[in-house]
């Protein structure tokens, strides 16, 4: 979770997954209302938003472990064909 924005009279909370974004809502007017008392602020609100995930991790097989590996080194090519080595 990153830290809360704050833009105008509005607490923007970005939240990473579904589960951050389900349990900081049932929290929300908890967390309003403290905020308020406070800051002796009654106009501030709270948004809460589910960030979209920009890399989403993959499981990689065997096969694609061992690409990876070529591509970051080269003598990695070398040995497999030197000692012959399959997946």
């Amino acid at each position: 979770m990153n830290q809360p924005l704050m833009i105008d009279n509005v607490m923007i909370i970005n939240t990473v997954n579904k589960m951050n974004y389900n349990e900081i809502k049932s929290y929300k007017s908890k967390i309003q209302t403290f905020i308020s008392k406070e800051l002796n602020n009654y106009s501030i609100s709270i948004d809460i938003k589910l960030s979209e995930e920009t890399d989403k991790k993959k499981f990689l097989n065997s096969k694609e472990k061992l690409e990876m590996i070529q591509e970051n080194n080269e003598s990695i090519i070398s040995l497999i064909e030197e000692f012959n080595l399959r997946i």
